[in-house]
């Protein structure tokens, strides 16, 4: 369960890395993949981001799979030409002492309503 659990940290420290190494590149479409097996198990990890006409996305998935249980990880957002945004992260778990998942999401819808927030702001003239 120890690998699955450096697994799993490891791509969510990935995450900020990947982000800040693809707006290096100046890159249109990134894509990585890698896939390791051996004899206590097997894991693979892939990140694929992509700007198209004012939109862009990012997706990272990674799994693995050994003696004590398997994980599985995925984190994807997108933002629209037109200011709507999602996110969404979702993780699960399975060994020999149970199983379990996690899932955050966020979403904008990108039109010209305002947040609670930005309108009490707004409203109070700051």
């Amino acid at each position: 369960m120890r690998t699955i659990r450096r697994t799993l940290v490891a791509s969510a420290l990935a995450l900020p890395l990947t982000l800040g190494a693809a707006g290096i590149a100046s890159a249109d479409t990134y894509g990585s993949t890698e896939v390791q097996a051996g004899p206590d198990g097997a894991a693979t990890h892939s990140v694929q981001s992509d700007t198209h006409r004012g939109s862009s996305s990012f997706h990272e998935n990674s799994a693995a799979a050994g003696p004590d249980g398997a994980a599985h990880s995925s984190t994807s957002a997108t933002a629209g030409e037109n200011g709507d945004s999602q996110y969404r992260q979702h993780s699960g778990w399975a060994g020999q002492d149970g199983a379990g998942s996690s899932e955050t999401h966020s979403s904008t819808d990108g039109g010209s309503d305002q947040g609670v927030l930005s309108g009490t702001l707004g409203a109070i003239g700051l």
